[in-house]
């Protein structure tokens, strides 16, 4: 039998060009920048969704920037018409008495990354959830039960979640709208990333094209 294998969902996972002197730079600092999820229901809250436009940062916003790029060449997408723009990122952190992170989504952007400054094989891994699973033919076909499945085990292809391990070093880029959270692990290591969003806009001499967003410059604020 001949699989087609069609509508894949892509996560990129990439290394960071200067990982290591970032880390050596700002290690340190990583604490003070928290968004502390124990107090904030969310990292607007904290008012630390900012990093980005931080001058020390440039470089390491630059080298994601990158990353993101050759993501978007991974889906032929003529990336030079584009400006990548941050709008929001933050620290996160992790211990083995922090809980997991909620199934959730992100909101008014288009690319999200997790960038993981510090983290072991111990730290909490990222699952990725598919709800709308297109091969799912019959009501709950990949239900899995205790007792009682119409599944034998999980494959790509009936599966409704996917763990990432984390790498130090390393950046994942997802689309936004794709759910996600943590599944928990020991965490003997305490585990620091730093997490954003990004939009894509045209840049204003390529606003014939009707795809994506047009530039800032060419809205009107009421």
């Amino acid at each position: 039998m001949k699989i087609h294998e069609i509508f894949p969902i892509l996560i990129a996972q990439d290394k960071v060009d200067n990982h290591d002197e970032f880390k050596e730079n700002y290690y340190d600092d990583l604490q003070s920048l928290w968004w502390n999820g124990y107090e904030n229901a969310t990292p607007e809250h904290s008012e630390r969704t900012s990093l980005h436009l931080k001058p020390e940062f440039n470089s390491i916003f630059e080298s994601i920037g990158r990353s993101v790029r050759r993501y978007l060449e991974l889906m032929e997408v003529n990336h030079q018409i584009f400006y990548v723009n941050i709008t929001k990122s933050w620290i996160g952190y992790a211990d083995r008495n922090t809980p997991p992170l909620s199934l959730h989504l992100h909101n008014d952007c288009d690319i999200s990354f997790c960038y993981y400054i510090s983290c072991d094989s111990t730290s909490d891994k990222f699952c990725l959830h598919n709800y709308n699973n297109m091969n799912e033919i019959s009501g709950q076909l990949f239900e899995v039960n205790k007792k009682h499945n119409t599944i034998k085990k999980f494959n790509k292809y009936n599966c409704d979640r996917y763990t990432i391990s984390p790498q130090e070093g390393t950046i994942l880029i997802f689309p936004s709208q794709l759910q996600h959270s943590t599944l928990k692990k020991e965490n003997l290591e305490d585990r620091y990333c730093l997490i954003g969003d990004i939009k894509l806009c045209l840049k204003p001499e390529h606003n014939i094209h009707h795809q994506s967003c047009p530039h800032p410059s060419l809205w009107l604020e009421l």
